[in-house]
């Protein structure tokens, strides 16, 4: 039967401060922070403050291990920092100030930091390392560091640890969640590899040598580690997407109106219908085009498979103009092979007016494939909380009734496939602030808002903020309601979220 060593970590608090790269909340801690706490654990434990020699070829071992599976319970970033004021480091200043009997205090001299910790439903966090013969051959000495670990993240995340090997029936039984390495998406975590001892004990090598005669010498990065997705077991897969620029003809970036978004959505649907009747796909029966393609529904039916066709208005602190840039063509879970079939084929050609007055005096714009950028990752990177930018569409009218309006958002989360348990709310308004209200008509009852189709009108629309629980992060595209395969009820996530 598999075995496990088992590494502990139980924090003194219910908080976790660490960050990922760029600033991001980092949720479970990574493997790489562990073994770097291991090693400092180590130094400390058998005083080796240079350069460790007694628990160096455990930590060899350890650091070629396979990816570790983490159980941890959930954790949510807090939704208001607190401020600290840190000290800036001139005591010597103010000491000289002082012995010239001159007024000064260290307060005078302190930085503003926002913290942002997250919050944390169970303080314990499991590392579970395969054991393919069932032997830990650097048991006892991983077991000591690991009781020697004070702090995971920053110092004020204090910690107790423990190590032992585990059968796989007591690793299944532990309590939480499960984080799973992944070929590709869930979150970002570091994790170490052969070589990453060596360029710790380098690193802090360089730092004991940071000041000489010669001046300041910066210490280098640690640079031996890679980055390995994470992926929470009952985290949704992502939908597979493809995404396309609007280009015009000398190369730049073609704008269309944000508030018209679903006549671009159409022509892309119509453009698609016409890829697919000239280089069928095999395997689909006589129908496939009318309802996976264009998205009718056949006789008798009442939902299908099928395409959705998502202009993404721009958002970020780059586009104050929410303008829509580029396009994404989304399909259920499962069908890469038919979306990179017809995103192959839509790739070069010219979007063509319907109505014929669609692009104005301009030439209609070029679809160039994307491979992603900063819009494009705010409406596809897993997120806890997600904002819609466009107003999800109910299946009915709420006739202005509360208790009305939340089991249409229920039945509209069921309907587009949306089951992880969330809280919601709603609005007229959006949380992106360039995003159009709910509203069909202004106190002019004049039109206002996006345009619709004409069979969703009589629907009652609103803003919806979508916060998952137990902090489960649900990749995009995520769209909900009526219109969710033309672009209405589309969803982002804030920065701040």
């Amino acid at each position: 039967m598999p075995r496990y060593l088992r590494i502990t970590v139980t924090f003194l608090g219910s908080r976790f401060h660490g960050r990922a790269d760029a600033g991001e909340p980092e949720w479970p801690p990574s493997p790489l922070r562990l073994f770097q706490a291991l090693v400092a654990a180590s130094a400390g434990r058998w005083n080796e403050r240079t350069e460790l020699m007694h628990a160096s070829p455990a930590l060899r071992w350890f650091e070629a291990q396979p990816h570790p599976t983490i159980v941890a319970g959930g954790a949510v970033a807090a939704s208001h920092p607190y401020r600290l004021y840190v000290p800036d480091n001139v005591t010597d200043k103010v000491g000289a100030s002082w012995s010239k009997g001159r007024d000064a205090s260290i307060a005078d001299y302190r930085t503003e930091k926002d913290v942002c910790p997250m919050h944390l439903s169970d303080e314990t966090v499991h590392y579970l390392y395969p054991l393919p013969d069932g032997i830990c051959p650097h048991l006892d000495i991983l077991t000591a560091a690991a009781r020697s670990i004070t702090h995971l993240g920053w110092g004020i995340d204090m910690v107790a640890g423990d190590a032992g090997v585990i059968s796989a029936e007591q690793a299944a039984a532990l309590s939480g969640f499960r984080w799973q390495p992944t070929q590709a998406g869930g979150t970002a975590l570091r994790v170490p590899g052969e070589g990453t001892l060596d360029d710790l004990m380098r690193k802090h090598q360089a730092f004991l040598g940071r000041l000489s005669h010669g001046g300041f010498r910066p210490v280098p990065p640690l640079r031996a580690f890679r980055v390995r997705g994470y992926r929470r077991t009952d985290e949704p897969v992502p939908r597979p997407y493809r995404v396309l620029e609007l280009r015009q003809t000398d190369g730049s970036r073609f704008r269309y109106p944000h508030r018209q978004l679903i006549h671009l959505a159409g022509m892309l649907r119509h453009l698609a219908i016409a890829a697919m009747k000239l280089s069928p796909t095999e395997g689909v029966d006589g129908n496939w085009i009318e309802t996976y393609v264009a998205g009718h529904l056949a006789d008798g039916q009442r939902e299908h498979r099928q395409l959705s066709y998502l202009p993404l208005p721009s958002l970020g602190r780059q586009h104050p103009d929410p303008g829509v840039r580029r396009i994404m063509i989304a399909a259920p879970f499962g069908d890469d092979a038919w979306l990179d079939h017809l995103a192959r084929r839509l790739a070069g050609q010219r979007l063509k007016p319907l109505r014929g007055d669609e692009f104005g005096v301009h030439d209609p714009p070029v679809l160039v494939p994307l491979k992603g950028d900063t819009v494009s990752h705010s409406y596809t990177a897993p997120a806890h909380t997600w904002h819609s930018f466009t107003p999800v569409i109910l299946p009915g009218h709420d006739d202005h009734k509360p208790e009305k309006t939340r089991k249409l958002i229920e039945k509209a989360l069921a309907q587009s496939g949306v089951d992880q348990p969330c809280e919601f709310e709603w609005s007229a308004f959006s949380r992106f602030p360039k995003s159009l209200s709910a509203h069909k008509y202004d106190r002019d009852r004049r039109p206002t808002g996006y345009i619709r189709p004409d069979h969703l009108l009589s629907q009652t629309a609103v803003h919806l903020t979508l916060r998952f629980k137990d902090g489960l992060k649900v990749p995009g595209p995520l769209t909900v309601g009526a219109g969710r395969h033309c672009g209405l009820g589309l969803f982002a996530a804030l920065e701040s979220s």
